[in-house]
């Protein structure tokens, strides 16, 4: 184990580190509702552990000429925070391949959030204790003992990066490692769906004026860029303004919901448009819209039916619901079979390595009568 909090001793662990496939990491940080403050990094080729104190050493960014190339990968467990500091440390827009033992795991049977505890045990059968795991990663001088501690957070994970590489080969799924790593820990944003009436479960109550308002917010958010979508008010908020159609800027600062970036950025627009949509409303076009059900008892079979073969199918291909079949994904599976009302377009949900591990154990399942 080497602690390292002098620039001076960079170059040392660069040429330690330089030209190893693999790297296994992991890192120490503080995280307050403000922000998340990286501590250590701990890095290690296979044999020695390195630790970098990110909060004195100034040339971290160095690291990324060997730790951020095109042919290495990175081993991490439950990495998803540790990957988002590791490249704003390193000044970098994305990691090379990723390889989470917690992921790897999840592909080899039900358990989807497991700690690296119970890997060690599962994996070598070695017994271990958090012990610093809550302690002050911030104060300095660290002592000895919660340096060792952050080591052995990285010094098993050769032997366990070997053990499940070789069991998801014999599985046939290794291939899947880094696509699933990167879709978890380096997810794609997700863009807001678009508007439509049916996301606003109270505006069956708007008069026509009020209505016509909020049709005209809901083709105006439609029409923003996603990433302007993002900073739009809550839909709630949005109903709100349509109810109250405010008649200046300073109207619609005073909704509840509106902050003022959004109010400098939009008000002008957005209340011109309500003065147009209130104006130019045709009462006799005017349609009511009845309330949608809270609930229905198609609502209740679906969702009991979702889960049913969400469990089915995972249990067939042998992998953790939770990775397999996310909240997203079955979002989009419900909504898929809602708008055909044909449980056998389930499958159309899925794409990529979800289709071709899953879709035919689930077109098989879908087509059975206790499922149908």
């Amino acid at each position: 184990m080497h602690f390292i909090d002098s620039d001076q001793d960079l170059p040392k662990v660069l040429e330690a580190l330089r030209h190893a496939p693999v790297y296994y990491i992991d890192t120490e940080f503080e995280a307050t509702r403000r922000q998340t403050t990286l501590s250590i990094v701990q890095v290690s080729a296979g044999k020695e552990v390195f630790l970098l104190d990110a909060l004195r050493l100034q040339r971290m960014t160095e690291l990324s000429e060997v730790l951020v190339r095109d042919d290495v990968e990175w081993v991490l467990h439950a990495g998803l925070q540790d990957v988002e500091l590791l490249l704003d440390c390193l000044r970098m827009p994305k990691p090379p391949k990723l390889f989470d033992t917690q992921i790897a795991w999840a592909l080899l049977g039900p358990e989807a959030c497991v700690s690296l505890a119970y890997l060690q045990y599962r994996i070598l059968g070695l017994r271990t204790m958090k012990t610093h795991q809550a302690d002050d990663w911030m104060r300095r001088p660290l002592p000895e003992a919660q340096l060792r501690y952050a080591a052995s957070d990285i010094e098993y994970l050769p032997q366990i990066h070997q053990a499940l590489s070789e069991r998801l080969a014999a599985a046939d799924r290794l291939g899947l490692v880094p696509e699933l790593c990167h879709e978890m820990l380096w997810p794609k944003p997700e863009l807001p769906p678009p508007l439509t009436l049916a996301s606003f479960r109270n505006a069956w109550q708007l008069h026509p004026k009020n209505q016509a308002v909020l049709r005209y917010l809901i083709d105006w958010y439609n029409e923003l860029p996603g990433w302007e979508r993002e900073r739009v008010p809550q839909s709630k908020t949005l109903l709100s303004i349509a109810s109250r159609m405010p008649k200046n800027a300073a109207d619609l600062l005073r909704i509840k919901g509106v902050p003022p970036h959004f109010n400098k950025a939009h008000a002008d627009t957005i209340v011109r448009g309500i003065h147009r949509a209130a104006r130019e409303v045709d009462m006799s076009a005017f349609v009511q819209i009845d309330p949608l059900p809270y609930a229905t008892f198609e609502d209740v079979r679906l969702e009991a039916w979702l889960t049913h073969m969400r469990a089915e199918v995972c249990a067939e291909v042998g992998g953790a619901p939770e990775l397999l079949l996310p909240p997203r994904v079955m979002q989009r599976i419900k909504e898929r079979v809602t708008q055909s009302g044909r449980r056998e377009e389930a499958t159309e949900a899925l794409e990529g390595w979800r289709l071709a591990v899953l879709g035919e154990p689930m077109r098989r399942l879908v087509s059975k009568p206790d499922l149908g």
